[in-house]
């Protein structure tokens, strides 16, 4: 035995309480040491199932979300094409309806002709060959000529009306503004106003956008919705859903449909009036103030809300307020909340990457509107009397929307208690 464990040993003879006490301090650090290596053990597999359960949460809320979005967009184009087939088969039977009256309705005035017209060689013939020749008129009843039925459709061949806005002083005359642009607007074969362009830069644009709301009127891309006042309105969109144009207002349903079968109808007929109508606005008088910055600890909200569509399904849109209860700007509708979402999301990137136009409308006041990556409209601001204004609410929502928090409008309710 080494000399040193000896003398360990008789040392601890000699000292018994001293030896006991190191003893019991020695097991204590070991049983501390040993409990403090079983509880960290234990967080750490506490650690990996918490992290386990939140990512199998959030993958199945991204499936489910996936899933609800692919079956909206399914049921989406099933019902547009159970509504398109519809819509085409009652097309064709009216059509048919309209050919078959017209056709009985010229069918007698030909027979009394052709009847008239055999009376004289019936008298110099015997009386059967007089009683026969009526019968051979109405068997030789010819069909509607190419002609007459070009005659009955062009009763509805409206016209595609392109406007150049021109703008003026306050005595009407032309002024030293370089910016032109134009519009267009669909008229009834009697001069009804059926819908009603954004503003275009270029005549070519007007053209294209003429075709463009051909094509998507083509394809049904209508959606009817209430305005603020209690009006109906049907709004055309583009093949991703965003703004093309807005018809008028009116007072019922029923009516706005009729518009939109009007519109069905005379679009596709329509021709291009070469004959560029102008149309003089006078420029707002502006002032000589600054555009004035937003404090920078403003802050203002963005209020998701709810309200129940015109086809009875729950739609949700957006609105952005200033801290002094403002409104900046407001979203089309979203069929879904976490869609909604997502508007905020793209609104508030584009509005970082300063992506506005501000323009003159053909009303005479200054507009701003929200554009995507691709150039397509996201949103319209207010109108506003002077351009300055105008680049004020612009400066207003750069700022409000990047600080402003996501509300609801139960949220802002629990708020006012």
């Amino acid at each position: 035995m080494p000399e040193w464990i000896k003398k360990a040993i008789t040392y601890a003879k000699d000292h018994v309480a001293l030896t006991a006490i190191l003893a019991g301090v020695v097991a204590l650090l070991l049983v501390v040491i040993i409990v403090l290596i079983v509880k960290k053990s234990k967080n750490s597999k506490k650690r990996k199932a918490e992290a386990l359960r939140l990512a199998e949460a959030k993958a199945k809320a991204e499936a489910e979300a996936k899933q609800k979005a692919e079956e909206e967009a399914k049921a989406k184009a099933e019902a547009e094409a159970k509504q398109k087939a519809e819509e085409e088969a009652k097309a064709k039977a009216e059509e048919e309806t309209k050919k078959a009256e017209t056709a009985k309705k010229k069918a007698p005035a030909k027979t009394e002709t052709k009847t008239a017209e055999a009376k004289p060689t019936a008298k110099a013939k015997t009386s059967a060959t007089a009683k026969k020749s009526p019968a051979k008129a109405v068997e030789s009843q010819p069909e509607i000529s190419q002609d007459e039925d070009d005659e009955l459709g062009s009763r509805y061949t409206g016209k595609w009306v392109i406007c150049r806005v021109i703008v003026g002083d306050s005595d009407g005359k032309t002024s030293g503004e370089t910016d032109e642009s134009y519009f267009f607007e669909l008229r009834a074969s009697n001069g009804e106003k059926l819908l009603s362009s954004e503003e275009y830069t270029t005549y070519n644009g007007v053209l294209n956008g003429i075709k463009t709301h051909k094509e998507n009127i083509l394809r049904n891309n209508f959606k009817i919705t209430l305005s603020k006042k209690g009006d109906y309105i049907f709004k055309l969109l583009s093949g991703k859903n965003t703004l093309l144009c807005m018809g008028e207002n009116y007072k019922t349903r029923a009516r706005c449909e009729r518009a939109i079968e009007s519109t069905k109808r005379f679009a596709q007929t329509a021709v291009i009036d070469e004959n560029v109508q102008d149309q003089v606005i006078k420029l707002p008088v502006e002032d000589d103030g600054e555009v004035q910055p937003v404090a920078e600890n403003s802050n203002g909200k963005w209020i998701i809300s709810s309200n129940v569509g015109t086809d009875g399904e729950e739609v949700f849109y957006f609105e952005l307020f200033a801290n002094n209860g403002e409104k900046l700007l407001s979203s089309e509708e979203y069929t879904t909340y976490i869609g909604a979402v997502n508007g905020i999301g793209t609104h508030k990137t584009n509005i970082e990457k300063g992506n506005f136009r501000i323009s003159l409308t053909k009303k005479g006041d200054y507009i701003y509107k929200l554009l995507s990556g691709n150039g397509q409209l996201l949103c319209l601001g207010e109108h506003y009397k002077t351009k300055r204004l105008c680049m004020n609410a612009v400066e207003s929502v750069k700022r409000f929307a990047l600080n402003s928090p996501v509300l609801t409008e139960t949220e802002i309710a629990h708020e006012q208690i």
